[in-house]
């Protein structure tokens, strides 16, 4: 992990700048990001799913691991002042593809079926965001929950569900603000 921080310097140098002094940033912390990376190296998505971009932090983590697996980032930011912030971080990232506005209006209308999603938004709106994307995950798809542990009552519904749900395999991990790590397995 030294040899892609090293490699990233200026650009992870950049976001713990905008961590530092711009309010309303909710970024990931280093270990949560390093699984991230991990997680896509491990599992070769084709197309991820980021739900909660704030200014790119996690995205460009997504990113630089995706391109490994030649796997493309659809990104959804509801806060414009965030998804410009993000525009311009990410600007040098081909395989990010940004949306703006409510992740509730943008879930339907994406195409083609994810193989990883990520959700770092409107906590409360986690439940919605996971039923809504019932018909867009691909069989054995990893959801990647973060602030579970931190969030815990607003999360409460979205982790009954995954972990009650014949559709899910699920497991929390105490890393950071809490990760729930629910895998896709219908039935059928």
């Amino acid at each position: 992990m030294e040899r892609i921080k090293e490699l990233y310097k200026h650009e992870l140098a950049r976001f713990e700048v905008q961590k530092n002094n711009i309010h309303r940033l909710w970024n990931i912390n280093q270990k949560t990001a390093e699984l991230l990376f991990t997680l896509v190296l491990v599992t070769k998505p084709k197309k991820i799913l980021e739900i909660g971009t704030s200014n790119g932090f996690s995205t460009f983590w997504l990113s630089i691991a995706a391109e490994r697996c030649d796997a493309s980032v659809d990104t959804i930011e509801v806060d414009i002042a965030r998804f410009n912030l993000a525009k311009k971080n990410l600007k040098t990232r081909k395989n990010v593809i940004q949306r703006y506005g409510k992740a509730e209006l943008i879930i339907p209308e994406l195409k083609g079926r994810y193989d990883l999603v990520f959700l770092d938004a409107g906590k409360v709106n986690y439940i919605n965001y996971i039923t809504q994307l019932l018909n867009k995950l691909k069989k054995d798809a990893i959801v990647i929950a973060d602030n579970v542990i931190s969030h815990k009552s607003s999360v409460k519904e979205y982790l009954d569900f995954v972990t009650k749900s014949e559709l899910f395999e699920a497991v929390t991990l105490e890393i950071d603000s809490g990760i729930n790590i629910a895998t896709y397995c219908p039935k059928k």
